[in-house]
């Protein structure tokens, strides 16, 4: 009679058994993803409110070939700095509803690793030496922008702007030297720049105004690459180490906002606020609620959709492991609660990758990092799927009810 296994060797000896002769054993589909569940069936929008529905009513209209605008702000930290999550979302809208442009981005100083983005970006005196590229990337869905909306500092101090083709062809300037737009805004001013055609690369460059010869420096926020045509506009403003309160006191946000005028603003936050020793709750809820305040008072037609933080760690500190924020549900939680007494449409991004401790799945399925904070981009792709994925089901279900 064979000797009794036990442990692992048993373990083993019944995979064995249930896997059945077939050997070697089919290896696993090569895509990534394949270890983490989803039920799509709580992937929905919660509490969706009656500024929500007039959103998609305005969709509906994009659909049926009506003209006008649906304009989204994504508003978040490093998640939606990224620029991953939110592409998947705008690529979604803009391919059913029309693509009227790709919204607010910040641009990259050439010769510099191409993913780095910087809030501002200073310029002085040696103006030959800086280039900043701005556009879509080489495998960015798009199809161009013939406008820009340039958000950059104002006075006779400052240096003009030339914006250059792929052939470094001056297609026009951007003067810095006369005030505008939003006095008192910290000296920021809004240039509207009109191009002779359609592009998806154009490359600014600091430039001397022989009236101002003094000028010495300059200093750039972001540009927002538009069409012009009808469709929606996503703007995406993701800041690394972004929270409530550093979004609560950003004039230059609000402003931005206020100029804008989005139809939904959608608040990726949470993560910095919950990854400090200091993380209390009811703090947290005070500062999310001043920020929608804040929002509110500033556009107070828009629609505001909250998405609750992903799962993520404490790092490894020496031979401790990582491990779990428990923040991180304290978060979600407040986010839920926020919302439904706001008035706010909720999307459970917590919940739906798995809850607490979720993130050492998606880690082992090359969706996250290392770090257990961020995702790779084909984690953050597939998030993107998810919200886009809630968005239309709560427009399909909307649209079934709207009179024809």
């Amino acid at each position: 009679m064979p000797a009794r296994l036990t442990g692992w060797a048993a373990a083993l000896a019944a995979i064995v058994l249930c896997a059945g002769p077939a050997w070697p054993q089919t290896p696993a589909p090569a895509y990534k993803g394949i270890l983490v569940p989803v039920n799509p069936e709580i992937n929905r929008i919660a509490n969706p409110t009656p500024a929500l529905r007039l959103v998609f009513d305005k969709l509906r209209d994009l659909e049926q070939g009506k003209p006008g605008q649906t304009v989204i702000f994504h508003l978040g930290d490093s998640h939606i700095e990224a620029g991953f999550l939110p592409g998947v979302v705008r690529a979604g809208l803009q391919e059913r509803f029309g693509d009227a442009g790709r919204g607010c981005v910040k641009p990259s100083v050439l010769g510099v690793y191409p993913k780095k983005r910087l809030s501002s970006i200073v310029v002085r005196q040696d103006v030959k030496a800086v280039r900043l590229g701005a556009g879509y990337k080489a495998d960015e869905p798009g199809r161009g922008f013939s406008g820009l909306m340039v958000y950059h500092d104002k006075g006779f101090e400052y240096l003009d702007f030339d914006v250059l083709d792929a052939d470094n062809r001056v297609l026009a300037r951007i003067p810095s030297g006369r005030p505008r737009d939003w006095p008192g805004a910290g000296g920021i001013q809004v240039s509207s720049i009109e191009l002779p055609g359609i592009y998806r690369q154009v490359v600014l460059r600091a430039a001397v105004n022989p009236q101002r010869p003094g000028a010495r420096y300059a200093q750039l926020y972001g540009l927002s690459l538009e069409s012009g045509t009808s469709g929606v506009v996503y703007h995406s403003y993701g800041v690394n180490g972004g929270n409530c309160d550093t979004m609560l006191r950003s004039a230059y946000l609000h402003k931005q906002l206020e100029r804008v005028q989005p139809d939904l603003v959608i608040v990726s936050l949470g993560t910095n606020d919950a990854s400090t020793p200091l993380f209390r709750r009811a703090d947290f809820a005070t500062r999310l609620e001043a920020l929608l305040d804040r929002i509110r008072s500033t556009i107070p037609h828009a629609a505001i959709l909250l998405t609750t933080a992903p799962d993520s760690y404490y790092p490894r500190l020496r031979r401790r492991p990582a491990r779990p924020n428990p923040n991180m549900a304290v978060v979600r939680s407040v986010i839920a609660e926020t919302a439904a007494a706001r008035g706010c449409a909720y999307w459970d991004l917590f919940t739906l990758m798995g809850g607490e401790g979720s993130m050492k799945l998606w880690r082992e399925s090359a969706l996250a990092n290392y770090d257990n904070i961020h995702f790779t981009k084909e984690g953050y792709q597939r998030q993107g799927r998810m919200l886009l994925e809630a968005l239309m089901r709560e427009y399909e279900s909307h649209a079934a009810s709207r009179p024809r």
